[in-house]
């Protein structure tokens, strides 16, 4: 049997030599590096590419990545709040250009434009996107629905279109779009929205498959519902009235998974920075879901059906 008394006994003639080492002297050494490597920034002289930046979980991207280091340039139409955006990140860190998604012309000048101004494209996330149509199926308005699809499947293809023409030449890079939990189990969205989502998945395993060759990687981030403005609207939709993205949060941290946690716009730009890092640099073709686990298991949810009433106000 071990002897406790000969163990102590011996902790007691090492412990003037443990004690040299206090905490503070001993994480002096650690927190110089992270320092350094803050004032660097993991992703310093790289050019990112965000479309929808100027809110929501690509406004929290935009500000993750230059926060690491990282040239932003926000793509969005909402051009008051992009530019705004990007004044106050600053000039050296972000710039905005205007982007509907669902023109090629603009979103083949948004990738000319990054390449005339940087000479390079390190990362595209495709995040524009919205709800979109709503309805029944046999009550489904057909030009929402192709609205639905030009901003949440074309406009994320021509992306990935033009964001691989350039990329292709340099034999590397990283293409992110966001995706949904509704890219995995139905009910998570309107009908429209599902088909959309799902059909990025496709697209994902698919140009992974040809884009690896060139050494660029291909993923998609798929969240649950997320505190954001984009939600806030949805529950105005559904409640018929004015909801702030303070009773977002706690509606949604009422009803989470993981209990007292929201999943916010945060915890999407976190996983999108880790799949445009070099620490992902094996992963691709993948769908990274960010849903508590909800898509693993689990029946379809009563307060969901409103989905399949009405028309969608968002399109007007």
């Amino acid at each position: 049997m071990l002897n406790s008394r000969r163990c102590w006994r011996s902790l007691e003639k090492l412990r003037p030599s443990l004690e040299v080492r206090k905490p503070s002297t001993f994480l002096q050494g650690f927190c110089n590096s992270t320092l350094k490597a803050s004032e660097t920034g993991r992703f310093a002289g790289k050019v990112v590419v965000i479309t929808g930046g100027a809110s929501g979980i690509g406004e929290a991207t935009t500000r993750l990545f230059v926060s690491h280091g990282a040239h932003v340039v926000i793509a969005d139409i909402d051009q008051d709040r992009g530019q705004k955006l990007s004044d106050e990140l600053g000039t050296s860190n972000s710039c905005f250009l205007k982007c509907d998604v669902t023109k090629e012309k603009d979103v083949a000048a948004l990738v000319d434009q990054t390449m005339l101004d940087k000479g390079k494209l390190d990362i595209y996330f495709s995040n524009a996107g919205f709800v979109g149509a709503l309805g029944a199926i046999d009550k489904l308005q057909m030009e929402d629905f192709d609205a639905t699809l030009a901003v949440n499947l074309r406009g994320t293809v021509l992306g990935f279109k033009h964001a691989a023409r350039v990329m292709k030449p340099m034999r590397r890079g990283v293409i992110v779009c966001t995706g949904s939990s509704a890219s995995k189990l139905a009910g998570f969205g309107p009908h429209t929205y599902c088909i959309s989502k799902t059909a990025l998945e496709g697209l994902v395993k698919s140009t992974a498959l040809e884009l690896r060759d060139f050494g660029i990687r291909v993923n998609m981030v798929s969240p649950d519902a997320t505190a954001t403005p984009l939600f806030s609207r949805v529950l105005e939709n559904s409640k018929r009235m004015q909801v702030s993205l303070k009773e977002t949060k706690e509606y949604l941290t009422n009803r989470s998974l993981l209990p007292g946690r929201a999943l916010t716009d945060m915890d999407v730009a976190n996983a999108v920075l880790f799949l445009g890092s070099d620490e992902a640099g094996y992963i691709s073709g993948h769908n990274l879901l960010l849903d508590a686990a909800r898509t693993v298991s689990m029946p379809y949810p009563e307060g969901y059906k409103h989905w399949f009433f009405g028309h969608s106000e968002m399109l007007k």
